[in-house]
């Protein structure tokens, strides 16, 4: 079996040169396995989901309108989709109000009873759809024969070529160059597909490039600010279309806590119910856990659950409440683990009131527990052929891609550690319906 993934990772030239030093992970024989009634309950999630993000962006439409410049809570609602975007986008966030991320990615946990519940909600996201692809080409070579889903490039494919493209274009910015190794799974597997694919970053972009087609997203770029006013222009004009709008507060946290409303505002609680259907709202607050949006414009310190601000660590007893509830800071726009602060960190308390100081840059939110989960890796043994381990310790972050509403694919990231992200001692996986 090691051999077997292994020549998948030589195919896909994930690990060639000095990249395994930077992308390594374990080899894992292990899938993660979904009965047909989770499939079934997915899929109904991302309908709920597509839903919301459709009322939100009908909110942002009239939040952004100048014309109109609504105060009260619509001010409000133009400083969280603001919030950590940079200013190209403000006025793209409010245009094309049906336009919705065509590729959708969620990440779920599996709490301690083995429910899936939303750590996160990413409708502006490329990064991930080679991971997918690489996940899905681990279970392939050892389960050929498994029930899995048709995957997020296939379907984004079948997507392109409705439109009439026969070219996809993925463009990155340069402090996205980390990601390439992904970028060109993606590629490739586009290319098996009979679909041409562009992989370039802003540094080699030629202006050209950026005057037409389709591209997966617009990235936020840093070096060369310049492209955006080709691109931009292009995109008002009609003669780029993006698979995943630049609307990037469809992927800030802030988001979380807007649906859930958790601090019961009347008059957003009166839009929410007005702009998303009843039975999606309420579907997605299920599987949401309690959210709060942090700041001198939202919730202070004041008024947040009174378990978050109580003291839960004993600096001179080196002693952690682990009888209350548990929570967790996160920054509303960041990637991965980074910015994400849990109340089991002796610096929680600080980080939080400083939070509290801020312009709505954070959410708190209820840590979700992590339910731990059985698998197996490879070891390297000194001297000697891999070693195969097992271990009934690994948490897990369960990421689901959606392509215009159908569940396309999932694949886990796992580690012997709750703060769950890509790493060297983490495993990659794909999934089988059961």
């Amino acid at each position: 079996m090691y051999d077997t993934l292994l020549k998948v990772t030589e195919d896909t030239r994930i690990w060639e040169g000095q990249r395994r030093a930077t992308h390594a992970f374990h080899l894992s024989p292990s899938v993660y396995r979904i009965t047909t009634a989770q499939q079934q309950e997915l899929t109904q999630l991302g309908y709920a989901i597509t839903d919301c993000l459709q009322g939100l962006s009908h909110l942002a439409t009239i939040a952004f309108d100048r014309e109109l410049n609504y105060r009260g809570v619509w001010t409000e609602l133009r400083q969280i989709f603001s919030s950590g975007v940079p200013k190209a986008y403000h006025d793209l966030q409010g245009q094309n109000r049906t336009q919705l991320p065509q590729l959708l990615k969620v990440d779920l946990m599996v709490n301690e009873w083995g429910e899936f519940r939303i750590a996160e909600i990413d409708g502006h996201n490329k990064h991930g759809l080679g991971y997918a692809t690489l996940g899905r080409l681990f279970r392939q070579s050892l389960y050929p024969e498994a029930k899995a889903l048709p995957g997020a490039v296939k379907l984004i494919t079948d997507y392109v070529r409705k439109l009439g493209f026969d070219t996809v274009k993925i463009f990155y910015a340069d402090q996205e160059r980390f990601y390439l190794p992904e970028f060109e799974i993606a590629q490739a597997e586009f290319a098996k597909l009979g679909l041409h694919c562009q992989v370039f970053s802003e540094m080699e972009a030629e202006t050209a490039l950026l005057k037409e087609g389709l591209f997966l997203d617009l990235p936020f770029l840093y070096h060369r600010t310049a492209l955006y006013e080709t691109i931009i222009d292009s995109y008002k004009k009609g003669k780029v279309v993006f698979v995943i709008p630049p609307k990037p507060f469809l992927g800030a946290k802030g988001v979380l806590a807007i649906l859930r409303n958790d601090s019961k505002d009347p008059i957003l609680e009166g839009l929410l119910q007005s702009f998303i259907r009843a039975h999606s709202l309420q579907r997605v607050r299920q599987y949401i856990p309690e959210t709060y949006l942090v700041g001198t414009q939202a919730v202070t310190w004041e008024n947040l659950p009174r378990e978050a601000t109580m003291p839960r660590y004993n600096m001179v007893r080196n002693v952690q409440r682990l009888d209350m509830k548990q929570y967790v800071l996160k920054e509303s726009i960041s990637s991965g683990m980074k910015g994400t602060i849990f109340s089991s960190d002796p610096s929680f308390e600080s980080d939080l009131s400083d939070a509290c100081k801020s312009q709505m840059n954070w959410i708190l939110q209820e840590e979700i527990i992590n339910q731990p989960q059985t698998f197996s890796w490879f070891e390297d043994g000194s001297n000697s052929a891999p070693i195969l381990q097992t271990t009934e310790d690994w948490y897990m972050r369960v990421t689901v891609q959606y392509v215009q509403r159908q569940l396309a694919d999932i694949i886990v990231t796992a580690r012997r550690d709750k703060a769950v992200h890509g790493a060297k001692d983490c495993i990659q996986l794909g999934a089988v319906i059961v």
